[in-house]
């Protein structure tokens, strides 16, 4: 498993929050969580590329949204919030080492913390920052690859679909109750409803039985050890003011 992680910019503090926070309050606090994260990864045998941030985007550290991977392949997404538009240069670099890549057209929007890989099939969500030709686009690259593709309409309450779902071990999802219903997963899908009041710790980071999770949700926390999942706690707090999740943090890439 490789990885592609971007540290944090020094205007971090000025990063997009709506959601989840008001915004970052302490720089270094962010890059002590960071570096923990990234400590993790490398802890869990993942070979990490770390790309240096940039002070004129604050975003930066965000990178799973400009890049949707499949197979040997990723497709390089126009970021939802035209700030953001500039951080891509830099992980089209990186990934281009290892991956062919492949671009959405112009006027397609998305965000990478909308998709989710399930099995053989992409969890794709419709949100604010994920349009439909986006959508169209992403389709189009996952059929060449024999990918199949699930649209989920992304609650109001949520930025991302994968800020509040994610799969914890295979033919499982996270999910918090309320914001969804169950017949807007797939079929086969075993959902686990978390409490609304921690829907952000639906967002996980699962390698093989090993899991990441954000710290402080009780209950979240004793579902995944009722999987029989050996968690690891990871301090998200500083990450969370600004609307982004453990997912949110990397390019995870064969």
């Amino acid at each position: 498993m490789r990885a592609i992680v971007r540290k944090v910019s020094s205007s971090f503090e000025k990063a997009l929050a709506k959601y989840f926070g008001s915004g970052p309050t302490n720089l270094n606090e962010s890059v002590k969580q960071h570096e923990a994260y990234v400590n993790k990864l490398v802890e869990f045998g993942v070979s990490v590329r770390e790309i240096d941030s940039h002070p004129d985007y604050p975003d930066c550290c965000f990178v799973e949204d400009h890049a949707i991977v499949a197979g040997d392949s990723a497709m390089l997404t126009n970021a939802g919030h035209d700030s953001r538009l500039g951080e891509r240069k830099e992980v089209e670099d990186a990934l281009n080492v290892d991956l062919n890549l492949e671009y959405m057209s112009e006027g397609a929007r998305m965000d990478g913390g909308d998709v989710l890989k399930f099995g053989n099939t992409f969890l794709v969500g419709h949100s604010k920052r994920t349009n439909q030709k986006g959508i169209g686009d992403l389709e189009r690259f996952l059929s060449d690859r024999n990918y199949g593709l699930h649209v989920i309409q992304v609650p109001p309450e949520s930025l991302h679909l994968i800020s509040i779902c994610t799969s914890p071990a295979p033919g499982k999802l996270l999910a918090p109750e309320g914001w969804f219903r169950e017949s807007d997963f797939p079929s086969e899908a075993d959902i686990i409803w978390v409490p609304k009041e921690e829907a952000y710790a639906a967002n996980v980071l699962p390698f093989g039985n090993r899991v990441m999770m954000a710290k402080g949700y009780q209950f979240t926390l004793e579902i995944l050890k009722n999987l029989n999942l050996e968690v690891h706690e990871m301090e998200m707090s500083q990450f969370r003011e600004a609307d982004g999740s453990l997912t949110c943090l990397s390019v995870l890439y064969d």
